[in-house]
């Protein structure tokens, strides 16, 4: 008697493997095939992150230390609140505008979801 027959398993008795139309395992793994469907979840906090990082890219702005980003979202929809520094002696206006522009540009491409409004409180000035 082999040890394998003594442990109750069988090595003659493979699974026969499912086949996919796209000769892959798995089919949509593989590349092409089925679409495996489900839901996909972004969750506030990854929006305030790319918030975040946006606000880093324009020039002349800052975050401030605490709480500086916060999102709103409901179904594909973003509302942002933004607490931001400006560099003196920049024009606040035209720093808010690039900062919103900016923002709400990377938010949608990222996440896919559409920024509808977007508040800025200027924080601080900076030197």
């Amino acid at each position: 008697m082999r040890e394998a027959d003594a442990a109750g398993t069988r090595t003659g008795t493979i699974p026969r493997q499912r086949t996919y139309p796209d000769d892959t395992a798995g089919g949509a793994r593989g590349g092409g095939g089925r679409d495996p469907g489900g839901r996909t979840v972004i969750e506030h906090g990854v929006v305030e992150k790319v918030a975040a990082q946006a606000v880093r890219e324009v020039p002349g702005a800052r975050l401030v230390r605490s709480r500086a980003t916060r999102a709103r979202i409901s179904g594909d929809i973003v509302l942002l609140r933004l607490r931001v520094g400006i560099h003196y002696p920049r024009s606040a206006r035209e720093v808010a505008a690039r900062v919103r522009g900016h923002v709400r540009q990377r938010v949608e491409r990222i996440t896919g979801k559409r920024v509808r409004h977007i508040d800025i409180e200027i924080a601080e000035l900076v030197r």
